[in-house]
């Protein structure tokens, strides 16, 4: 049986990621969005035919001038990054609601870990983060109230969702917050990240964070959503999440009822304040 009581936690929520921090650095599962990149291809226009040879004899005609071959296609074609994070912005203050899978993979000292799940987000700050790989977990917030609920421990963490330190790279997704305003962004082409075509972005924060270096972006192209996000920590750490099946608005709505949460009995509640 482990022996999981732990010290109060301060629960923060980073780049798209509810990150847990506590005195053992115990890492809780974490929360962390253009018609675009087209080939141009030019063709030379066929040289001028040379003027014909006219012996006094008969005439041979003149030979046609050969086309040029069309010039290869042109390296891939970004965007300016002020046009992606304009359109990311706008994307991300035109969804209502929105569900997805995702997998996540930790780095760290320790090694690696890896858990999966979905998630639900919807305006105005609700979110639900079903953890069911290697193990049940919940963080659930109401737009007021924020849940960490770990079935297996029979304990919950809760906290004032104003007070749990909501940074711009979360608030942006319930259309609050402005990216280009809260970081300085770039292309990121250190290396590769996504698929083929994706845009990677870097965000530097302008305001130095103690709890990550930078964020990472992987936009795709098309859509301007946010399919991947990696977090790197000031410990050397990364917090890699991969977005799937993404559903944007959908039809059926999101029942308010999902980002409600009321503890089992016997399951002890921990807060900022708890000793």
């Amino acid at each position: 049986m482990r022996l999981n009581r732990q010290p109060p936690a301060r629960i923060l929520v980073c780049a798209n990621i509810l990150h847990v921090e506590n005195s053992m650095r115990r890492y809780l599962p974490k929360l962390s969005v253009l018609p675009l990149l087209s080939l141009v291809a030019a063709a030379s226009p066929p040289p001028a035919p040379g003027p014909a040879t006219a012996p006094a004899a008969a005439v041979k005609p003149a030979t046609p001038a050969t086309p040029a071959a069309k010039a290869a296609p042109t390296a891939t074609a970004r965007p300016a990054v002020g046009e992606v994070v304009s359109q990311l912005q706008k994307s991300y203050e035109s969804i209502a609601a929105l569900r997805a899978s995702f997998a996540q993979t930790l780095r760290g000292a320790m090694g690696k870990k890896q858990a999966s799940g979905t998630v639900a987000l919807k305006k105005p700050g609700k979110m639900r983060w079903d953890y069911e790989k290697p193990e049940k977990k919940l963080f659930v917030a109401d737009g007021t109230t924020l849940w960490v609920y770990e079935p297996e421990d029979e304990q919950a963490y809760k906290q004032a969702l104003s007070s749990s330190q909501l940074p711009a790279q979360v608030s942006f997704l319930f259309g609050r917050g402005k990216l280009s305003e809260e970081f300085d962004i770039s292309y990121f082409d250190e290396e590769p990240h996504g698929q083929p075509g994706d845009l990677v972005l870097k965000l530097l924060p302008k305001v130095a964070s103690t709890q990550y270096r930078h964020l990472l972006f992987v936009v795709q192209p098309k859509t301007y959503l946010v399919k991947e996000t990696i977090l790197f920590d000031q410990q050397g750490g990364q917090n890699h999440l991969v977005f799937s099946a993404i559903e944007t608005n959908p039809k059926a709505g999101v029942d308010d009822g999902r980002f409600s949460f009321t503890p089992p009995p016997e399951t002890k509640i921990i807060t900022p304040n708890s000793r």
